[in-house]
């Protein structure tokens, strides 16, 4: 029977994501860029960043939990960059409007930083599907 690992799980969904995350941004140009700026994050804060923000501090609660209450190797790694996340949460909860100028800013006027943004992202995706497979 193979025991289902949350850890590996974790890792290797959260890693395919910050893979596939940059190609689709730079596949969809400047689609992308309307949908994020008058769709995703609209002048006003819409309902749903307080929804996928509320999901996320349960995904840290949840990483948390799992992490005290069974053993998996290494599993610190996985549970402090989801931990991390939550940085980004915050500011998009409490600091909306910032973070908008952020979003603008960087889909417009810096894409360099944008493209960085994904490389760097992508590499860390990358490291934590290799952690998935290989170590837990």
């Amino acid at each position: 029977m193979i025991e289902w690992n949350y850890f590996k799980t974790l890792s290797i969904a959260y890693g395919l994501t910050m893979i596939g995350k940059g190609p689709v941004i730079h596949l969809l140009g400047e689609k992308w860029t309307t949908f994020e700026l008058n769709r995703a994050y609209t002048e006003k804060q819409p309902l749903w960043v307080w929804i996928v923000g509320t999901l996320g501090i349960f995904l840290v609660i949840i990483t948390w939990y799992m992490y005290f209450t069974t053993y998996v190797k290494y599993s610190s790694i996985i549970m402090l960059i989801i931990t991390l996340t939550m940085v980004k949460v915050s500011q998009v909860l409490f600091n909306y409007e910032r973070f908008r100028e952020f979003a603008v800013r960087i889909t417009t006027e810096d894409t360099s930083a944008l493209s960085a943004m994904n490389f760097a992202t992508a590499i860390g995706g990358v490291i934590l599907v290799l952690l998935g497979i290989f170590v837990y």
